[in-house]
């Protein structure tokens, strides 16, 4: 829950900043902290079901929790990445002013 937590935080910080600083980077490594952060969040909800014992018809119990939270997982990552593609290549024919030093002050900060 603390990772969780800590994830869905600096995505925060870096959402907000990528759309000051008009960073595309930034919002991209937010989009993928955001696929983390429900990863995780969807592991720990298949956990807890794939743990209830199997019952009536379902004699597999929910096991295939965590198949289903991975594969969302994945549609959720082609999905980001389909709009992070766009809006780079939209980019090139129109590219914004970005501010760098916003960029700097958020990478050295996640670096420490």
């Amino acid at each position: 829950m603390v990772t969780l937590a800590l994830i869905l935080g600096f995505m925060a910080v870096e959402v907000v900043v990528g759309i000051v600083a008009s960073s595309l980077a930034l919002l991209s490594d937010a989009a993928h902290m955001l696929t983390d952060a429900a990863a995780i969040a969807l592991s720990l909800v298949a956990l807890r079901l794939a743990a209830r014992p199997a019952r009536g018809a379902m004699t597999f119990g929910l096991k295939r929790a965590e198949i289903l939270s991975a594969q969302l997982n994945g549609a959720t990552l082609a999905v980001l990445a389909a709009f992070i593609v766009y809006e780079a290549v939209r980019r090139l024919f129109s590219p914004p002013d970005v501010e760098g030093a916003l960029v700097l002050v958020v990478a050295v900060a996640m670096k420490a």
